[in-house]
């Protein structure tokens, strides 16, 4: 009795086993079955890899390379050609840095050129000037010598009127003498003062013209026959 019931359950134990193995081996096999119709949405993603022939995959590699090649061409005609203008523009400043010195060497050279022609003229005039007085002073020399006693008591006025205004700096150093050629009108006013032949400090010289100058209008001359446009005093520092 016992024997029997021992065979009933191994028979009932082996069976469920066997229903378990059953059940695995479906599920198994429905996981790993492809679901087909999740693959046919997906086309667009999906790539069968065992459709692409190796000289496919060739071709899009020289196709890349090929596309890879133009762009470094491109990139280095662009360089080229940055390079270029970048060599234009800096020669054109050259150019322009080289005409401007150009323009202002010869703007110099002209300024130069008239400065010393102004120069030359302005000396040229001095010595002109100088010449005349000196020719001037030696007229009045000779005339000094045969005035009448009218005309020398005009001069002296001039001169004694000259002196009274005249104030000289202490410390200054003068030659004895001092030529003054005065220019005047009629009325005695003074148009002009140059000292001449007189070598002395600055101070001395200007203290002089000022005196001249201090004393405008000079005394009028008795004559007309009498007065001088152009006359010329000597001067000797006041005692």
């Amino acid at each position: 009795m016992i024997n029997k019931k021992k065979k009933i359950l191994f028979i009932k134990v082996f069976i469920v086993h066997l229903i378990v193995i059953i059940l695995i081996d479906l599920n198994i096999s429905a996981y790993i079955k492809p679901n087909t119709t999740n693959i046919k949405n997906s086309n667009a993603n999906y790539i069968n890899l065992k459709s692409i022939s190796l000289k496919d995959i060739e071709k899009k590699r020289a196709l890349i390379k090929e596309k890879k090649l133009k762009l470094e061409e491109e990139k280095r005609k662009k360089l080229e050609a940055l390079k270029k203008k970048k060599k234009l523009a800096a020669e054109k400043k050259r150019k322009e840095e080289e005409n401007k010195k150009k323009t202002l060497e010869k703007l110099k050279e002209e300024e130069d050129s008239e400065l010393a022609s102004y120069e030359l003229e302005k000396i040229e005039k001095e010595l002109l000037e100088i010449q005349r007085i000196d020719n001037l002073i030696k007229q009045q020399a000779i005339r000094n010598a045969q005035l009448s006693d009218a005309e020398q008591r005009y001069i002296l006025s001039i001169k004694s009127k000259i002196e009274n205004n005249w104030l000289i700096p202490h410390d200054t150093k003068h030659d004895k003498i001092c030529n003054v050629i005065v220019n005047q009108l009629p009325s005695g006013k003074v148009t002009s003062v140059k000292i001449h032949g007189c070598k002395g400090d600055s101070l001395y010289i200007e203290s002089l013209i000022n005196a001249v100058w201090k004393s405008s209008p000079l005394p009028i001359a008795p004559d007309i026959e009498i007065f001088q446009e152009n006359i010329v005093l000597q001067f000797e520092e006041p005692e």
